[in-house]
């Protein structure tokens, strides 16, 4: 069976383009030339990989990457000709999984596809968990699953993904602007509100895990 890609591209000369390699190389394509289009052409495609531009008219790459986000774990390389460090940055927040800067070659994104895909593959034989652990914390991450010394702790998914961030920076300070671009996208929330998801998750982790306030800044997930 075909893997099946969405291209969310404005760009109508990039897009059928890449619609034509992909097709070549035995992909079931689906286009979209917008945001909105491209979102609801993925919950009704369910493509096994998203190629996304940032600039979009309505809904932007960013937004979108949100969305698909909030329920899938569907892979998505996102491409613009956006360069700059925080652009990107702002993609990985967003929980992407690659990143390619125009103008690029067409078999360097091509090979980044196939990477991806023979991950997922690769994971899914393995049993597909994707295990983080850290100290005595476990994180299931596909199920979104959070165990200490084999016992399943209870998160929401809110929580989980808070965690989860913390740990795969752990040893690292994580300001409260990333924390709010991880869990909300460029929503105007107040930054004390992860205060109180942290708080929470002290709570329930216990003696198990440090998270440690960095004053001013933001929060420490502390390695053992």
């Amino acid at each position: 069976m075909a893997n099946k890609i969405l291209i969310i591209e404005d760009e109508s000369r990039y897009a059928y383009i890449l619609e034509k390699y992909y097709s070549n190389d035995g992909f079931e394509v689906k286009v979209a030339f917008d945001g909105l289009q491209g979102f609801n052409i993925f919950k009704e495609f369910l493509p096994d990989i998203v190629v996304l531009d940032i600039m979009l008219p309505g809904l932007d790459g960013y937004e979108v990457a949100r969305r698909i986000r909030q329920e899938h774990d569907t892979p998505i390389i996102m491409m613009s000709a956006l360069s700059e460090e925080q652009d990107i940055l702002k993609g990985y927040t967003l929980q992407i999984d690659d990143y390619i800067t125009k103008p690029f070659r067409i078999p360097i994104l091509l090979a980044k596809t196939r990477n991806l895909l023979e991950r997922r593959k690769s994971l899914k034989e393995r049993g597909g968990e994707e295990i983080l652990q850290v100290g005595k914390v476990k994180l299931i991450r596909n199920n979104l699953e959070c165990y200490i010394d084999d016992q399943l702790i209870k998160l929401t998914k809110t929580e989980f993904k808070l965690l989860e961030y913390l740990m795969l920076n752990a040893g690292k300070t994580c300001t409260r602007e990333q924390l709010i671009l991880i869990l909300w996208g460029d929503k105007g929330i107040e930054n004390r509100i992860i205060d109180t998801y942290v708080k929470s998750l002290r709570k329930m982790l216990g003696d198990n895990a440090t998270i440690t306030t960095i004053f001013g800044i933001g929060y420490k997930f502390e390695k053992e």
